[in-house]
């Protein structure tokens, strides 16, 4: 290594548990992996993730943030995964999303917008727009999970092996750092949240519960995740005509035609849910 790396490490070090720490972290990641923009967020199990840090440049951006920590972190795929019990690493975030593609479609008013031109197929309302995305995943235990995001804009140069390899080799750094640092200010940043995050999947299980059948709503919470008409049916051993079955079956009853109406009802629906104690 350069002297010019083990200084950035040892300014990693230095700044655990203050301030400095997140961009300490961010100056080191970018200098092997360069991105336009960074953020740091915390899931606690099923629970609204804990803002660390971004560098988003704009006010537009930060309401992307905030839509996002609040709604609609609840389809994001990497929240997903963590429920699974993502292990640490370096990953794509097209590797995580499900198959699915989800409809091209927009409406005014939701806080979720659908392109075929972001990786996931959709993206959050205000949140910068087509962007190539590395996920670093930090597993610290007990149901905590980091996510680093790195992020570039796709009409430029885009994430390549290399940078991903290098990203992997920083990993024991990384963890370590983070662990640390989070020893010393997490319970701080958990108990300082002035809103008690709704559980996740209490969301996905309540939603439609007076209307739909038990399987309707299996159907449409897999939908929500972002899961192909063929996905669904090979994970509840189905037919993919029994799950369009469900899916129109749903739609009715509850008075929609779109995907991205369903989208809409369901975080109406996480904003109408009541909070923890």
């Amino acid at each position: 290594m350069t002297e010019t790396e083990y200084s950035r490490i040892g300014q990693l070090i230095r700044s655990c548990g203050d301030a400095g720490f997140c961009p300490s972290l961010q100056d080191w990641l970018r200098a092997h992996a360069a991105f336009d923009l960074f953020s740091i967020v915390i899931y606690r199990g099923s629970e609204a993730p804990i803002h660390l840090f971004d560098n988003f440049p704009d006010a537009g951006a930060r309401d992307g943030m905030m839509t996002f920590l609040t709604q609609t972190y609840v389809l994001n795929a990497f929240f997903q995964q963590h429920q699974k019990g993502l292990p640490t690493g370096v990953y794509r975030l097209r590797d995580l999303a499900p198959d699915a593609n989800p409809e091209d479609e927009q409406q005014q008013g939701l806080e979720v917008i659908f392109s075929d031109k972001e990786e996931a197929g959709y993206i959050t309302s205000g949140w910068p727009q087509e962007l190539e995305e590395v996920d670093i995943a930090v597993d610290l235990g007990e149901k905590l999970t980091v996510e680093i995001g790195l992020y570039r804009k796709r009409s430029t140069a885009r994430f390549e092996e290399d940078n991903i390899r290098a990203l992997e080799m920083m990993l024991p750094v990384i963890t370590a750092g983070l662990s640390k640092h989070w020893q010393l200010v997490g319970k701080q940043l958990a108990f300082s949240k002035t809103r008690q995050a709704t559980d996740a999947t209490s969301d996905f299980e309540g939603f439609g519960e007076n209307v739909l059948s038990a399987r309707e709503r299996e159907v449409t919470a897999m939908i929500l995740r972002g899961h192909s008409s063929e996905s669904i049916a090979s994970h509840l051993d189905i037919s993919i005509t029994t799950v369009k079955t469900h899916r129109k079956r749903a739609y009715q009853k509850l008075s929609i035609s779109t995907q991205a109406e369903l989208l809409s009802l369901f975080l109406k629906h996480v904003q109408m849910a009541p909070s923890g104690p």
